[in-house]
């Protein structure tokens, strides 16, 4: 996915396709997901929790499974799953 087709998607659809990209599709997993990344903090709504969020999915991704930080990038993607 280019940087172009990044920064076209709605917001509101960030979270959800990230989770798909990141979890779900076939990548070259680290450099994609930090490009993703970085795509995603050039984005002119980089500050909206959408936006924010789809990042957190990104940082999830990226941190140490079972860290306090995936941890705490789970909670900001998934806000409404808190236990």
């Amino acid at each position: 996915m280019t940087s172009a087709e990044l920064t076209d998607i709605p917001s509101r659809e960030l979270v959800h396709l990230l989770d798909w990209m990141v979890w779900e599709m076939n990548h070259r997993g680290r450099d994609d997901v930090l490009m993703w990344r970085k795509e995603l903090l050039a984005r002119r709504d980089a500050e909206s929790t959408d936006v924010t969020r789809a990042i957190a999915v990104c940082d999830d991704y990226l941190a140490p499974e079972g860290s306090e930080e995936a941890r705490l990038a789970q909670a900001k993607a998934w806000p409404e799953l808190k236990s």
